[in-house]
């Protein structure tokens, strides 16, 4: 609630009036009540104060606070998708092989990363590994799938071991690798047993959208055979990940139970809405109508309830149509534009929303394609204004046009699934109208070309393609592409092959 403040403040001036009500009925009272005190004024004279008027001046205050825009955080624009980036720090030393979180520390955590990515639909996920040294495991993807194979595959011994600690290059390469950009949200999940003190004073001083999820108990675990004899001590520095806590950054321990998950989640939430409000190109969220809830519980204590509704109500319902300039001093175009949206008159939506975004989406609603693209253009080039601007330009068949607004949505958001859907859609419309076009022509130089009995001789030796020429198609993502043409041996083999090599190019 920081960012709480109102869309409208002038409008809290109304509360003068309010206070001019409850003057009012203070001083509506008989002569008895001035010349007797209150304990028997009240005990013996019945009926002369009006209920009304007793909550009247604190139902109009809470219309003037509604009316005034209370808000806290931004609104999405409609029909969009709200996607972020999640990288996961996780650390790989010895202790993570404890037994204390069965069936050990390291395995539960990866049932647990696991079910988190399945909760947070849109979320891209990249993963960075670190003991002594930090590397990056897999790249930011929205394929479980190919996440879960090198997450499963991944063991502390495959890291090499060594004296210091790679925190604060884990963090830095997490950083690194995810793209920073206003539109979409990004956060760093911190999976770590131990801290150092250096690492702990480090972490208090980072402006990072950090949380650290601590798997392990405070009397420790034991340790596969090969590790027990090393003297590892695995018991958690419980005052440590405290002072981590009191200092701001949010520490979460693991539960055997889905607890934790969804305390993770409401940090990520709380993580993404403070982004989001940090944006400009957003509308804030006039929360107002919450305020309709206290406003209903003063009319049950009335007697009048009628009376009141039509007091507060009737004036802002009543408002002709032709009287915009009234209806628009207490209610904002754009408002007025979402209330016809809701309804579903997208046509008249469009004529009231004054933000190019949400014109353009009303126009597109509406069946007006050529409208609504000329919204889009109008509204900041967002990855999201660029999806919405090639979907008006392929629904009115310009193919070309479409699959440039989408390229250039992609420049700003790589690997978004619904621009490379939408993508490869028209991409196939395009190849399929080619192809129509290459035979049609084909068929109408055969019939001029060819003549009766005419023999025609199949391709000469080395006249043809040769297989090694005809590259490999590539996906959507390069990096991904990269991971699986490596694939020769197991995931567990490449991972190792890539600590071994990165470790060697470390001075």
């Amino acid at each position: 609630m920081s960012d709480f403040h109102f869309v409208y403040p002038w409008r809290l001036l109304g509360l003068l009036i309010c206070a001019l009500l409850w003057f009012v009925s203070a001083r509506q009272r008989g002569a008895w009540h001035q010349i007797m005190d209150k304990p028997f004024a009240r005990a013996l004279i019945i009926g002369r104060q009006k209920r009304l008027m007793q909550v009247l001046p604190w139902l109009c205050a809470l219309g003037v606070i509604a009316l005034a825009g209370p808000t806290w955080q931004r609104e999405l624009p409609a029909a969009l998708t709200q996607q972020s980036n999640m990288m996961v720090v996780l650390q790989q030393d010895p202790a993570m092989y404890a037994q204390d979180l069965a069936p050990s520390r390291h395995q539960r955590m990866q049932s647990k990363i696991m079910d988190l990515m399945s909760r947070s639909t849109g979320t891209r996920f990249g993963l960075v590994v670190y003991n002594t040294h930090a590397y990056l495991t897999t790249p930011l993807t929205l394929d479980p799938t190919f996440y879960s194979l090198f997450l499963h595959a991944q063991t502390p011994s495959l890291l090499p071991q060594g004296e210091g600690s790679g925190l604060q290059q884990a963090i830095a390469l997490a950083l690194k690798n995810m793209p920073e950009d206003a539109q979409v949200p990004r956060n760093i999940l911190l999976v770590a047993d131990t801290v150092s003190p250096a690492d702990a004073a480090w972490l208090a001083q980072l402006k990072a959208p950090v949380q650290l999820w601590v798997p392990g108990t405070a009397r420790g675990g034991e340790l596969p055979e090969a590790w027990s004899r090393q003297g590892i001590d695995t018991r958690l520095n419980v005052d440590r990940f405290s002072q981590i806590r009191d200092g701001g950054l949010p520490v979460t321990l693991v539960t055997s139970d889905d607890s934790d998950l969804d305390v993770i989640t409401s940090h990520i939430q709380r993580s993404v809405t403070a982004q989001n409000n940090a944006r400009g190109d957003l509308h804030w969220k006039n929360s107002g109508y919450l305020l309709v809830i206290p406003m209903l519980l003063l009319l049950l204590l009335g007697r009048r309830q009628l009376i009141c509704w039509l007091v507060v109500l009737v004036p802002l319902m009543s408002i002709p149509q032709g009287h915009a300039a009234l209806r628009d001093a207490w209610i904002s175009p754009d408002m007025q534009g979402q209330h016809a949206f809701d309804k579903g008159d997208y046509q008249r939506a469009a004529e009231l929303f004054q933000d190019p975004l949400w014109q353009g989406i009303a126009y597109y609603r509406a069946g007006d394609f050529v409208s609504a693209a000329a919204a889009f253009r109008q509204a900041p080039q967002t990855p999201e204004t660029l999806l919405w601007t090639g979907n008006s330009y392929a629904q009115q068949k310009q193919w070309q046009q479409a699959i440039n607004s989408y390229d250039r949505a992609l420049s700003l958001r790589p690997d978004w699934k619904m621009a490379l859907d939408n993508r490869a859609k028209i991409s196939q419309i395009i190849m399929s109208l080619r192809q129509k076009e290459r035979d049609r022509q084909s068929a109408q130089g055969k019939e001029q070309d060819y003549k009766p009995d005419e023999i025609k001789h199949d391709l000469k030796k080395d006249q043809g393609v040769n297989q090694k020429d005809i590259g490999q198609v590539a996906g959507s993502s390069p990096q991904v592409n990269q991971w699986f043409e490596n694939l020769e041996v197991s995931p567990s083999g490449l991972l190792e092959n890539l600590y071994r090599a990165n470790t060697e190019e470390t001075p």
